[in-house]
């Protein structure tokens, strides 16, 4: 099996040389190392999201992932499709204020916007939070009621596990799950429409 050795690499690298290790890929699998939980994560989100099945172990911080052969191509077409179908609307969330100014009214509206969205007749879509918006999906966030209507109206949460590091909040995420950069630009890529925040 082919060894990839991501110890040491912060997102979206370990995804990026996972996913160069793949295309390569000509024997029974891949050893993917990584020496951080949101990596792990990620790396077995992409590998599952392209077919292949994973095993994961760990010792000493450091985790082994083990990625197998792909499903047939017939399940990887039926994937395809639902992903696509899925992507709608992708709301790009940068900062945890709307507008500049005044902070204090910049959190209200943000707090209102979200309100707003989850009362709208839309259904389904995709929020993904960057930055100082990773803080809105977080424990103590006011958005986080209106983050829970949405969920189940269909909408998927995404927050960047980079900047939950770097805000010292992986710990503490309230609503939907860490993604990472490779991943936020396949779901912008892939969007019938962007509205960026």
């Amino acid at each position: 099996m082919k060894l990839v050795d991501n110890r040491g690499l912060v997102c979206p690298e370990p995804v990026i040389q996972t996913k160069k290790a793949l295309s390569t890929l000509e024997g029974e699998g891949l050893v993917c190392l990584v020496d951080n939980p949101i990596s792990r994560e990620n790396v077995l989100k992409f590998a599952k999201s392209q077919g292949y099945t994973t095993t994961v172990s760990e010792e000493g911080g450091v985790f082994t992932i083990t990625i197998a052969k792909k499903e047939s191509e017939t399940k990887q077409e039926g994937r395809f499709s639902v992903l696509h179908s899925a992507l709608q609307t992708v709301y790009f969330v940068t900062a945890d204020e709307l507008g500049r100014g005044d902070s204090a009214l910049g959190r209200t509206l943000m707090k209102s916007f979200f309100y707003a969205l989850s009362e709208s007749e839309e259904t389904g879509g995709h929020l993904l939070f960057v930055h100082a918006g990773a803080k809105l999906t977080c424990q103590g966030s006011e958005v986080l009621p209106s983050l829970e209507r949405l969920t189940a109206k269909g909408f998927t949460i995404k927050t960047c596990g980079l900047c939950l590091d770097y805000y010292d909040l992986k710990d503490k995420l309230a609503s939907g799950e860490v993604t990472n950069m490779y991943a936020i630009i396949e779901t912008l890529q892939q969007a019938t429409k962007v509205i960026s925040l």
